[in-house]
């Protein structure tokens, strides 16, 4: 709980203790009956009807201290932060929380302790709560818009504490600063907001990573079935050479008349090879090729599938319908979610435009009404005061008494109203309003506020 500023504890005091026999007898009071002080920290007592200040110096024996019948423990804490709160309407059904700090210095002890002012921070929630228009700057305001919020408080309570400062008698009060919490339910909501960026961030990585990881375990596949093809040919050469070479030394063997034959033989064999490697190498191409065909286009796929007899003409043009119906409501729902942003986009910038120049005329139209009435009221006073001057002047002189002194009520009349002396003494009320008159003329009317042409923006205009 935090403590109570200025005044720390008060305490009503019982009549002092007496100690001592018939001519020694004295009155003192004990150490329990008074508040224990810190160094900052000092009493105030109530001595006979008057407050008396006591740094914690005076003995519990001395005069004004028995005497006391009511003690206040003061705090002297310079620069001490008082901070207040106050809840301001939104424009939906939850309030802005404004909390403004305070410093504060206790001048005068025995001032506080007389004028009650025990706390601080309840005579500034009272002199907040006399502006008015502080409670009307959020009702304009949704709760997701509590920056321009921050910024319409903190200006408007920097303006009204400027133009009339915080009074409290015995204390020094000063702003330290406006500030408008954030409710609990916008930072809920952007919790929310965060964790589905987050997430959405996450499931983007994770897609990358699949397809990085997929396409690595394809290349490792045809690395390896390269690598795999690579070994059974070699494997193929060195048994084929490895009949040759038996072949060979069989022919060697078998002597002179089997040459000829032989080497035909040979001959054959090896074309028959060199024709086989060329056939797996074009099957080969033509497999890559058409892999290739498949993945970039769906209809050569089913063109393929088609030639190659798996699919008949009927199921073939179905599969081409549906293929392009679905290419179609993929494009168009594309180009309606672009058009949809670009729409919501622009209804946004119109709406902030014109909020920003209906608070700047609202702006201008106040300064200039406190003008004006801080010009009238400044006009009406000087008027009465010369009225006064007037009518005071006219009594002494009805009653003889500007022939008793030097005064020249000639000259003082001129001064005041800027007539002749015989007109103001003779003319009565009639002089002294004309004179007023000219010596306060009519203040200027300014020219009433022209709005903006800025609210006959269509919806379809956006667009």
């Amino acid at each position: 709980m935090t403590e109570p500023y200025p005044i720390v504890e008060q305490r009503p005091l019982d009549p002092a203790q007496t100690k001592g026999k018939f001519f020694w007898r004295k009155e003192y009071r004990e150490h329990g009956e008074l508040p224990r002080p810190n160094a900052h920290q000092v009493f105030v007592y109530r001595v006979d009807g008057e407050y008396v200040l006591d740094s914690a110096q005076r003995r519990l024996d001395e005069e004004q201290v028995v005497r006391a019948t009511h003690v206040s423990l003061v705090d002297l804490t310079r620069d001490a932060e008082v901070i207040v709160e106050l809840a301001i309407p939104s424009a939906e059904a939850d309030d802005f929380t404004m909390r403004v700090t305070f410093v504060c210095t206790v001048t005068n002890p025995v001032s506080v302790v007389r004028e009650g002012r025990g706390d601080a921070q309840t005579l500034l929630r009272a002199y907040l709560k006399s502006h008015h228009r502080i409670f009307e700057l959020g009702l304009e305001y949704r709760l997701l818009q509590i920056n321009d919020v921050r910024r319409d408080v903190n200006a408007q309570v920097k303006a009204f504490t400027t133009l009339k400062p915080p009074v409290i008698s015995g204390i020094a009060v000063e702003l330290r600063s406006v500030e408008v919490l954030t409710p609990d339910e916008y930072r809920q909501l952007m919790g929310n907001r965060r964790s589905i960026e987050y997430q959405h961030e996450l499931d983007t990585t994770q897609q990358r990573l699949d397809h990085s990881l997929t396409a690595e375990r394809q290349h490792h596949d045809q690395y390896l079935e390269r690598d795999r093809s690579g070994h059974d040919h070699r494997l193929s050469t060195e048994r084929l050479a490895h009949e040759q070479r038996l072949e060979w030394e069989r022919v060697h063997h078998s002597g002179v008349v089997g040459i000829e034959q032989q080497r035909y033989e040979l001959d054959r064999l090896a074309d028959r090879k060199a024709f086989d490697r060329h056939q797996r190498g074009q099957d080969r191409e033509e497999m890559t090729a058409l892999a290739e065909i498949i993945r970039n286009n769906p209809d050569s796929a089913l063109a393929n599938a088609y030639v190659a007899g798996s699919l008949d003409a009927t199921e073939m043009a179905e599969r081409l319908l549906v293929e392009n119906r679905h290419r179609g409501e993929i494009e168009r729902t594309e180009r309606q979610a672009a058009f949809d942003r670009r729409h919501e986009e622009r209804l946004y910038e119109i709406e902030h435009r014109n909020e920003q120049r209906r608070w700047s005329r609202e702006q201008s139209r106040e300064e200039r009404k406190w003008r004006r009435e801080d010009h009238g009221l400044a006009r009406a006073e000087t008027r009465r005061k010369e009225e006064i001057t007037l009518e005071v002047i006219r009594e002494l002189g009805k009653h003889g008494y500007l022939d008793m002194t030097n005064l020249d009520p000639n000259l003082l009349i001129t001064k005041l109203t800027g007539g002749t002396p015989r007109e103001q003494l003779e003319g009565g009320g009639k002089t002294e309003l004309a004179a007023g008159d000219k010596a306060s003329p009519a203040p200027r009317a300014e020219p009433e506020d022209t709005e903006d042409d800025d609210t006959g923006v269509r919806e379809e205009d956006v667009s």
